[in-house]
């Protein structure tokens, strides 16, 4: 089976500290904050819920997701168990896709950023694509059978080019508009050793 898998909030469970970081940067550029306890979720891998929520210009979404959320990534450690998982994955024969929406547009070397994180962390791959915003695309060019991410939206959009998705949820939801979802690596190495009927 080929694997793809996302990085920030899949990998990682950064949401919390990096949405903490937008209110504070948000409060230094004299923007309103109304509500700092509300949940922000870019679905769709561009910042533009950050321009929304906090009326950020598009030089200051530049620094905050060049600079900001670039050193909060970088330092980022793995969700418990998702290392070994993906090595036992690996390990019984399936190829692992590390595929995130980190682009050239806020990010000087996506790629590179990438590559140290994961070697920082032995975290197996076989191949690492970046710049990938429109997921489907991507999953359907290096024929992804699954893809786990934390976006709902990037989860329903692989659906529609019937390839299988699980969300990683952060919070309670076990099931989302009939999407697989799990808090843990556990429970998704579990699932997916139930599709394939092991």
């Amino acid at each position: 089976m080929r694997i793809g898998i996302d990085i920030d909030d899949t990998l990682t469970d950064i949401r919390e500290q990096l949405n903490n970081a937008a209110f504070e940067y948000a409060k230094t550029l004299n923007k309103k904050v109304e509500n700092e306890n509300i949940e922000i979720n870019d679905v769709y891998n561009d910042g533009n819920i950050y321009q929304k929520i906090f009326d950020f210009s598009y030089e200051e979404l530049k620094h905050f997701l060049g600079t900001i959320q670039e050193s909060i990534t970088n330092n980022a450690i793995p969700r418990k168990d998702c290392v070994e998982i993906i090595k036992k994955l690996h390990d019984e024969g399936n190829e692992i896709y590390i595929i995130t929406a980190r682009d050239s547009e806020f990010h000087e070397d996506p790629y590179k950023q990438s590559m140290n994180w994961l070697n920082k962390n032995d975290i197996y791959f076989d191949k690492l694509i970046v710049n990938a915003r429109n997921k489907k695309k991507i999953c359907l060019d290096e024929n992804i059978d699954i893809l786990i991410d934390d976006s709902i939206s990037n989860c329903k959009n692989v659906i529609t080019g019937g390839i299988s998705a699980i969300m990683i949820a952060n919070n309670d939801i076990v099931e989302k508009d009939n999407i697989n979802c799990f808090k843990n690596w556990i429970d998704i190495y579990n699932y997916l050793h139930e599709c394939k009927g092991d």
